[in-house]
């Protein structure tokens, strides 16, 4: 038993006259996901026995809807394509999957019943339509911390975060035998069909969002990260929801938030990087180490005037550690010196004024060495190379190295 298209069987002269019945499907509701046909007797058929399709009956098939015809609980005919069919109890199913590919078969392989009856009616016959539009609207939060490898910092974070997830019925031959079963209205979203589902996905975010990580992808950057996020997801649920006939269409994360704990170690880690690129701020830090080390020192015993008298001797040093990492950032000598005598501290003197050969203005040449003051290298003929353009910052305009990431005045990223 098969269903022929209404353009071919109107011309047939045994079904030319049998429009006896007249199945159809109203558009379904969003969340409406399965829908038994409803049948309007027509004609000379107006006693008809509920759940028998009459041979020769018209079917109408609507956009975004998938019609399955099932006899006796099992799968015998179905169609992808809109369109009005007719029903004939004499043929082999003629299946027409449309869009869906033809995977379909194989499912009508493992869950239909290839068979006809000689045209007597078997004892139950039902006709359903599948919503085959994108399932919408399935909010999702984390109730516990995910942890996610943050590829910016090379830790591990602990993240809170929520969005939707769009999915849609690819496989409606898989997804009437895994929930469908004989319904005799529709088979909706309701409360338990969501609980189930979240619960499937919570447990399929995790291991996608570790392989997102694996990709280079931030924890601030999941947001933007839709494609990868949907892919990842879609993977982890193939051996559930893909078996259920069921597919992740899309995942949306509106927002990514560390836990407190996390956010600390990631300002921790900011603030280690931004005085790791700046020597004088490494300068500021071992000044105001020294100085709480020896204030300490003060207070144990040996008394306070030899804590003190340290504390005056590694202040001047911290202050000449600061100066040096300073002047090497500018790539300058340090003015004086401390000299050490007998265990003393003498008063720093000032060295003799090293007086530095006159270089010519100009670039070395990334080739040969030699110093390029014009266009091109008089040696080699090489480009004079560009000159780094200057970086300021964007928040409180202080001028920036131009390798610089952060800004050394108030740490924004650059």
């Amino acid at each position: 038993m098969g269903l022929i298209k209404a353009a071919l069987a109107a011309g047939s002269s045994v079904l030319a006259d049998q429009w006896l019945e007249y199945i159809y499907c109203e558009r379904m509701e969003d969340n409406v996901l399965m829908r038994k046909g409803v049948s309007k007797k027509e004609g000379s058929n107006t006693k008809g026995t509920d759940n028998i399709i009459t041979n020769g009956s018209k079917i109408v098939v609507g956009e975004d809807q998938f019609l399955i015809v099932v006899s006796d609980g099992k799968i015998i005919d179905f169609t992808a394509e809109a369109g009005q069919y007719t029903f004939d109890q004499g043929t082999e199913p003629s299946m027409f999957y449309g869009g869906f590919g033809k995977g379909l078969i194989e499912s009508f392989k493992k869950f239909g019943e290839r068979f006809t009856t000689g045209g007597v009616a078997p004892h139950d016959q039902r006709v359903y339509f599948v919503n085959t539009r994108l399932i919408k609207g399935n909010k999702f939060g984390t109730t516990t911390p995910i942890p996610f490898r943050d590829s910016e910092f090379g830790m591990t974070v602990d993240i809170r975060c929520y969005g939707e997830y769009v999915m849609e019925i690819t496989d409606p031959l898989a997804f009437y035998h895994s929930y469908g079963g004989n319904i005799e209205e529709d088979y909706v979203i309701d409360e338990s069909f969501k609980d189930t589902f979240l619960a499937d996905f919570l447990q399929a975010l995790q291991p996608a969002l570790a392989k997102v990580a694996m990709q280079k992808i931030s924890y601030d950057m999941l947001p933007g990260a839709v494609t990868e996020i949907s892919a990842a997801v879609k993977e982890c649920l193939q051996d559930t929801w893909g078996s259920q006939g069921i597919n992740v269409e899309r995942v949306s994360i509106a927002s990514a938030t560390p836990t407190e704990e996390s956010a600390e170690m990631i300002k921790s880690a900011q603030g280690d990087r931004l005085y790791a690129m700046n020597p004088a701020m490494q300068g500021a830090r071992a000044n105001a180490a020294a100085s709480e080390a020896l204030v300490e020192a003060a207070s144990n015993e040996g008394g306070a005037m030899t804590g003190f008298m340290g504390m005056g001797m590694l202040n001047q040093g911290g202050a000449m550690f600061g100066a040096n990492m300073s002047a090497q950032a500018q790539n300058t000598e340090p003015m004086n010196t401390m000299n050490v005598v007998g265990g003393g501290v003498e008063t720093p003197v000032a060295e003799e004024q090293k007086v530095e050969e006159t270089k010519p203005e100009g670039v070395a040449c990334p080739n040969c060495g030699n110093i390029i003051t014009a266009n091109f290298c008089t040696e080699c003929g090489t480009k004079k190379p560009e000159e780094p353009k200057e970086k300021f910052c964007t928040n409180c305009g202080e001028k920036a190295d131009s390798n610089a990431k952060f800004c050394m005045n108030c740490g924004t990223k650059l």
